[in-house]
């Protein structure tokens, strides 16, 4: 999940800086060692620049080698005088965003636990990625389904400054509504999510309220009411890869429940096949594509599965795949937490 509009001073700053991972102390910047970059040794072991800051979590500092009239001095900061981060999106926590759309919570709770970890003394500095890695945590406890698990965490997370951030409190809205989802209380998760889309103006979390309410609606077998609500994710929202395999896998079960006699014409079967097709060769690593196979008859399952191969080995896209809007370049270039 993108906090894109949570750190928007720190974002103009990134532009006009170098990527390497960076504090910002009143008057001064400091290039940090990242700690999950790692070597190639066996066990593997944190690339450590001496020239660079290294965070001493137990003390609370970050010490750098310095050399001045060539004898090597070490200085120390304090971590609570850091004003700002400049850092581009961590290798653990995009794999652990990257591990929970392919349907693996543990891994992916075992990656942004690290994350949060190395942020928690600067988790309310503005840049820190904190906030975000306690989001995608809330992605993957969702996936576990543990609810006292989420619970907990939702409870301590609510506590927090980063929790007051308008993206963050709507993100933690939706756990809650995802929580009463798996009550079934659907018909108020229906109204909350309905108002809930006219107060937020974000990609991502348009996408996935749209999502919560497809959920909802299905689960209350309001199904041309899912189907349209789902199909808003790729039509509008394309760009929120991650997102619109669940909008087709949605979609698709929604045109299963329309599916009747009185309907035999519209051929709504075979509409629901062809968007669990598109999920297996346009997200063939995504949990989606896992349950779209078990729903497809065996040779349509077969078809897809080769022409998913064909696509990963360079040939063509067959004729009318949808594919996710790739996103833009300027938000893949990320030089900080925006």
């Amino acid at each position: 999940m993108r906090l894109s509009l949570l750190f928007t001073a720190l974002a103009l700053l990134a532009a006009t800086s170098a990527s390497a991972q960076t504090f910002v102390f009143k008057g001064e910047r400091w290039e940090i060692n990242d700690p999950f970059k790692m070597d190639n040794s066996i066990p593997p072991k944190p690339v450590v620049d001496p020239k660079k800051g290294t965070i001493n979590v137990v003390k609370g500092t970050i010490d750098r080698v310095s050399n001045q009239g060539g004898i090597e001095v070490t200085l120390t900061r304090k971590l609570s005088e850091v004003t700002e981060v400049v850092w581009p999106l961590p290798a653990r926590l995009k794999e652990a965003q990257a591990n929970v759309n392919r349907g693996e919570p543990a891994k992916a709770l075992d990656n942004v636990e690290a994350v949060l970890k190395f942020f928690e003394p600067i988790k309310n500095v503005p840049g820190s990625w904190w906030a975000k890695a306690a989001v995608v945590k809330l992605d993957a406890l969702d996936r576990l389904e543990n609810d006292a698990a989420t619970e907990a965490f939702l409870t301590a997370f609510e506590k927090e400054d980063a929790a007051k951030q308008p993206e963050v409190a709507t993100q933690i809205q939706l756990a809650r509504l995802m929580q009463r989802a798996r009550k079934g209380d659907h018909e108020a998760v229906i109204k909350e999510s309905t108002e809930l889309l006219t107060k937020v103006d974000t990609a991502e979390l348009q996408a996935r309220l749209h999502i919560v309410k497809g959920n909802s609606l299905l689960a209350s077998k309001k199904y041309e009411a899912a189907m349209t609500t789902y199909l808003r994710v790729p039509v509008f929202f394309g760009s929120e890869a991650e997102l619109v395999p669940k909008a087709l896998l949605g979609a698709a079960r929604s045109f299963r429940g329309m599916d009747s006699p009185a309907l035999r014409e519209q051929k709504l079967e075979a509409i629901s096949n062809r968007y669990l097709y598109d999920i297996i060769v346009s997200y063939p690593v995504s949990k989606e594509a896992e349950e779209a196979k078990k729903m497809l008859p065996k040779e349509e399952r077969a078809k897809a599965e080769a022409d998913q191969k064909k696509i990963a080995a360079g040939g063509p896209l067959p004729d009318g795949v949808i594919m996710a809007k790739p996103k833009l370049a300027d938000e893949e270039k990320v030089e900080g937490n925006k």
